[in-house]
């Protein structure tokens, strides 16, 4: 489900990315093992204006990134954002892809990230295996979401505009990660409203 305007103002603020830099990426960094792993290629579901892409870069050390997002107008915008930087689009892809069946050939990625975006994908445990099949084995799944009681309010509903059916809680995500084939490395949940989520695809 495409983001609403209100949304898009919010995800695209200096406050929002500085959040993501200063505190969300080094929580998830934390959760890697030591040292971390060589991550040749990445993508990122759900790109929106391009924010996580640095922190890809910065955080991962990722060596070429593939940036996907359902709605065209955050791709034309994070593409144009990008171009404009000293180091251009080296290194980076864009295109418009649904996550529950991603364009991708098996096994192709490293490092699969999802910054706040499965909350918006309604049929999430699609999604969830559809990542585990383009993740190589022993690849990273890289997860910092919303869960059920964040959105499934009054409030959030005025706001936002999110799948209210079929939404999942720290413990269903972890069910269904197990369930697509993952190994859960560590899990850090903030009261059933949002959490993180490092998990490894099982080398089988």
């Amino acid at each position: 489900m495409k983001l609403n305007p209100f949304e898009k103002k919010l995800v695209q603020h200096p406050i929002r990315f500085w959040l993501q830099n200063h505190i969300e990426a080094p929580l998830l960094t934390s959760m890697m093992p030591k040292p971390m792993a060589r991550c040749e290629r990445a993508l990122e579901i759900g790109c929106g204006f391009g924010n996580g892409i640095q922190l890809i870069r910065g955080h991962f050390g990722a060596g070429h990134i593939t940036a996907v997002d359902i709605d065209p107008e955050m791709i034309a915008a994070a593409q144009s954002r990008w171009q404009a930087r000293p180091q251009g689009l080296k290194g980076l892809s864009f295109s418009v892809a649904d996550a529950s069946s991603l364009p991708f050939a098996d096994g192709e990625f490293d490092m699969v990230f999802d910054f706040a975006v499965f909350h918006h994908i309604p049929d999430w445990q699609a999604a969830i295996k559809d990542v585990a099949r383009v993740l190589k084995p022993n690849g990273y799944f890289v997860i910092e979401d919303l869960y059920r009681a964040a959105i499934c309010n009054p409030l959030s509903r005025r706001l936002f505009e999110h799948p209210q059916q079929n939404r999942f809680n720290h413990r269903e995500l972890l069910l269904v990660l197990r369930q697509s084939g993952f190994d859960i490395i560590c899990d850090r949940n903030a009261l059933d409203l949002a959490g993180m989520v490092l998990a490894q695809k099982a080398q089988r």
